[in-house]
């Protein structure tokens, strides 16, 4: 049996966080992977700081879930796993799939979902990585069966950079909202509203936020068929960020500082501001509007930017759900708008964003921070900065 030493950023409770050495076993049904880079997801700051319901019964556990690594050992009964469960419920895994080879570079879906018509369910999931088992925070993480029986061990490309390799699992939330957006296309005879799913083709777009979430919005809504993207932000300095990252293939729209007015003055603030934004946008406003930050202000602006001469959408990132219930969502009344919320992403998605980064439909490359995290540093500051504006890593062999 293969067993490796690995230190690690164990989470205990809500502000302690500790760098242990842990033992990790293969085990026959098992893969060990080496792990190259973990970015950390928002989630995780938040579990640092208040905890969580599902986190913190499991406790000690390792957090994180978005990454990248390398396989290093192989169960001898893992050839010999046969019926899917979950994405892959029904079916007979292909031996194909089971050929994990060592050197093989592996990226993980986290939620081991139930699915139902090839839709993920979120309720009752089967397990979750860095919830109920070991993540990523390490030099080794080991993969049960759980994820392998599943179909959660996805090979990345050959040009797939590990940078982008630890993106994909964010990217694919963005995907999966995008994807569940419900733009009307017409009526039938009975006047029955028809709708496709994705971006309005040609339509306009706005992101609201600069961070490495919204540059992934920004890149697939223009992949999807966004003519245009506009990009609203806080400062100079982030618009900088933003065309420092993605060039010209968006616009920048700088948004004056106002959270700590009172409402009635953010109301007339945010009522100036989709003035002007319609001016800057051919005289309307937007058919699809992302809030991917976790502000509740840019919840209720994201309602306030909807064009009203059609339908027009929201997407909500995950990790917003309790900022968003203290906003007002009835402003929807009336109007033909819808919000979409991500709290995670299927497998599929997941395959997507793989397939796109191979075929160079899309990059993700300098979208994370450049500041390289290591297991010798402070696992707090790890988990709490804000870094340079961008996604922080942890890189464990550095």
């Amino acid at each position: 049996m293969s067993v490796f030493d690995s230190t690690a950023f164990v989470y205990y409770a809500p502000g302690d966080v500790r760098v242990e050495r842990r033992r990790v076993k293969c085990g026959g049904d098992g893969l060990v992977i080496k792990v190259l880079a973990c970015a950390r997801c928002g989630t995780d700051r938040t579990i640092f700081r208040v905890g969580h319901p599902k986190v913190d019964g499991h406790a000690p556990v390792i957090l994180g879930h978005e990454l990248i690594g390398e396989i290093v050992a192989v169960g001898r009964d893992v050839r010999n796993l046969r019926t899917g469960i979950g994405y892959k419920e029904g079916e007979i895994l292909s031996d194909e799939y089971l050929d994990f080879k060592e050197g093989e570079r592996v990226t993980v879906q986290s939620r081991i979902a139930r699915y139902e018509n090839g839709l993920m369910l979120l309720d009752d999931p089967i397990t979750i990585l860095s919830f109920y088992i070991d993540g990523g925070y390490a030099q080794y993480m080991r993969v049960p069966r759980e994820l392998i029986l599943s179909g959660s061990v996805l090979r990345v490309p050959e040009g797939v950079s590990d940078e982008e390799g630890a993106l994909v699992e964010p990217a694919a939330c963005a995907l999966e909202s995008l994807f569940s957006t419900p733009h009307a296309v017409g009526a039938d005879e009975e006047g029955r509203h028809l709708f496709k799913a994705g971006p309005r083709q040609s339509g306009s777009a706005c992101v609201i936020g600069s961070g490495t979430v919204s540059m992934i919005y920004a890149s697939l809504l223009r992949l999807l068929g966004s003519a245009g993207v506009v990009m609203l932000v806080r400062s100079e300095e982030k618009a900088r960020l933003v065309r420092d990252v993605l060039g010209e293939s968006v616009s920048t729209f700088v948004s004056p500082p106002y959270s700590d007015a009172p409402l009635e003055e953010k109301l007339v603030i945010e009522r100036d501001l989709a003035e002007r934004l319609a001016a800057v946008n051919r005289g309307r406003l937007f058919d699809d509007v992302v809030a991917a930050c976790a502000d509740p202000d840019a919840q209720r602006l994201m309602l306030q930017l909807y064009d009203t001469s059609g339908y027009a959408v929201g997407a909500c990132f995950g990790g917003t759900h309790a900022l968003v219930d203290r906003v007002n969502m009835d402003s929807h009344h009336y109007r033909c708008a819808a919000t979409i919320g991500t709290s995670g992403c299927s497998t599929r998605s997941m395959e997507t964003i793989l397939r796109w980064l191979h075929e160079r439909k899309l990059s993700l490359r300098g979208f994370t921070s450049k500041i390289r995290y290591l297991l010798d540093a402070d696992p707090v500051e790890f988990l709490t900065t804000s870094a340079d504006g961008l996604r922080p890593v942890l890189y464990p062999w550095d």
